[in-house]
């Protein structure tokens, strides 16, 4: 009986997702605020 197989939404897999969506994002902002500052 192994449990390795975990759910397609499981809290690791979202804090993953999340952190991977949060990277582009955050440059997306950074570049954002830089274009506005110009």
């Amino acid at each position: 009986m192994k449990k390795e197989k975990k759910p397609l939404l499981s809290d690791e897999f979202l804090d993953e997702l999340a952190n991977e969506i949060n990277r582009p994002i955050d440059r997306e902002e950074r570049s954002d605020e830089s274009d506005g500052s110009d």
